[in-house]
This record gives structure tokens, C-alpha cells and sequence, in this order.
């Protein structure tokens, strides 16, 4: 997939191009997942307002905003919604509870129907976390499960983060192996999380209804994001 920035972040990048169903593909340039955005550059910067990627949505819990804000504050460019998932922010204590802390995301029904509502309200957003890889991860996930994208291609945008973010997240585990080795996404977190998914919601937009998204939102983003 395209990656955007790669000269000032590790992990924004395009989750467009994946074939969605038989015939189509999720459109190029309209969702951009991240990691926090903290030192764009005025060059960067003008690329997202030239895309105009200015639907932004920042993940992360109040008090992760306050100590590291993203560059997207106060820029007038940019609409910034704060959702505050404040699950799925700390280290889980072992590998097999990685998958329940994605499902315990679910739970969040009014921060999840706000998530899908931007997005079906907008064109073109772009959505992080701090790292980009367990919030951003999920909400990813359900995104591409809507737009009928593959589960091998849902694991394979997930696991790629390990990819671009290896460096910082050895540093963030600071070199502890067994941190290290949960906190590094792998497959089999993303294969339980959409089993427990589909056993406990059965698909992606009885999800959504449960949650109270419009059934015009859901068709908006089909709409906004496929081609």
C-alpha cells in the first residue's frame, strides 16, 4: 500500500487499494491511518491540505492529548475530533489478552458510532493513535471488514505496522524481549480478534447497528470510500 510522509513518520500510511468484494477497490487517498503526528513538516503539512485530508481524528485518551499533542492542534487546515479511547492505551500483561483488549474496544459503543459517523460525513480522514498500531489497528479493521476487504488483507495491513514502527517499539519496550514480543503485532492477535468479532456480533454492520449508526451513514462511507 502507499505510505505517506515516510520521511517524517514511520507509520502514516494510504489502507486504499485493497480489492473490496470481487470487482472493486477501496479508493486511494481518502483514509490515512498514523501513528501521532508530531514533527511534519511545512512541506508535509501542505500535502494533506492540498489532498484535502482535513477530517482528522485523534484517538487517544484526554490526558495522552495534553502530554503530546499532534501537529494537527490548532491548524485551521484541519478538523480535529478527539475521541478518547482510553482502552487499549497500556501493555496488556500477556499475549493472549492482546485480542480482548481489541474487543474491549468494542464496548465503547458511543466513541465507536462517533468514529463511523466522521467517517461518513467526510470524504477523507485521516485517524491515529500514539503508535498506530492497537486503536488504530482496530478501528482499521473494522473499517476494511466494512468495505469488504479481505481478512488476509486485514491481517496484512495490521501486521505491517511491526514493519515500519520495529525500531521505536524496540525502544519503547526498551529492550525488554518480553514486552518486546507483546506489544509487536502479529497475526494470530488480529485472527482472535476478528473470530471473537464475528462469534459475538456476527458481522460488521449488525455491529454497527447495535451501536446506533445510521443506516444512511453506513451506506455513505460504502459510497465515499469504494470505487
Amino acid at each position: 500500500m502507499v505510505r505517506y510522509l515516510k520521511d517524517s513518520i514511520e507509520n502514516m500510511r494510504d489502507i486504499g487499494g485493497y480489492k473490496s468484494g470481487l470487482e472493486n477497490r477501496v479508493k486511494l487517498e481518502r483514509l490515512i491511518r498514523s501513528n501521532l503526528p508530531i514533527n511534519l513538516t511545512s512541506n508535509d503539512i501542505s500535502l494533506l491540505v492540498k489532498m484535502e485530508m482535513n477530517a482528522v481524528i485523534d484517538l487517544r485518551s484526554q490526558e495522552e492529548i495534553e502530554a503530546r499533542k499532534s501537529i494537527f492542534e490548532n491548524n485551521k487546515n484541519f478538523k480535529v475530533y478527539h475521541i478518547g479511547i482510553d482502552v487499549g492505551k497500556d501493555i496488556p500483561e500477556t499475549e493472549e489478552l492482546v485480542p480482548k483488549s481489541y474487543m474491549d474496544m468494542l464496548t465503547l459503543q458511543e466513541k465507536m458510532k462517533t468514529i463511523f459517523e466522521i467517517l461518513g460525513n467526510n470524504e477523507k480522514v485521516l485517524y491515529f493513535c500514539n503508535a498506530g498500531k492497537d486503536r488504530t489497528g482496530v478501528v482499521t479493521a473494522l473499517i476494511l471488514k466494512l468495505l469488504d476487504v479481505s481478512e488476509n488483507d486485514i491481517i496484512e495491513d495490521y501486521v505491517s505496522t511491526g514493519q515500519f514502527m520495529k525500531t521505536t517499539l524496540i525502544k519503547f519496550a526498551n529492550y525488554n524481549n518480553r514486552i518486546l514480543n507483546i506489544i509487536t503485532p502479529k497475526e494470530i492477535y488480529m485472527q482472535e480478534f476478528l473470530k471473537e468479532f464475528e462469534k459475538k456480533y456476527n458481522n460488521i454492520e449488525e455491529y454497527l447497528k447495535l451501536i446506533g449508526v445510521e443506516d444512511y451513514i453506513i451506506k455513505n462511507i460504502k459510497t465515499n470510500y469504494v470505487e
